[in-house]
């Protein structure tokens, strides 16, 4: 019985692993205008702080 059960367990383990790391990876995956937009907004920030620190005595 506990050998029946260990074989399931190792046999569903593995593949229900990877249908969760599937799953996560497809939730996770951002367009490529999502990504410039955040890339240049980032961008934006930089340059009003470097302004910031440029006008600090």
């Amino acid at each position: 019985m506990e050998g029946g059960l260990w074989g399931t367990v190792v046999i569903l383990g593995p593949i229900l692993l990877a249908l969760a790391i599937g799953w996560a990876m497809l939730r996770n995956r951002t367009s490529k205008a999502k990504l410039r937009q955040t890339e240049q907004a980032t961008r934006d920030l930089y340059d009003e702080q470097s302004a910031a620190d440029r006008t600090r005595p």
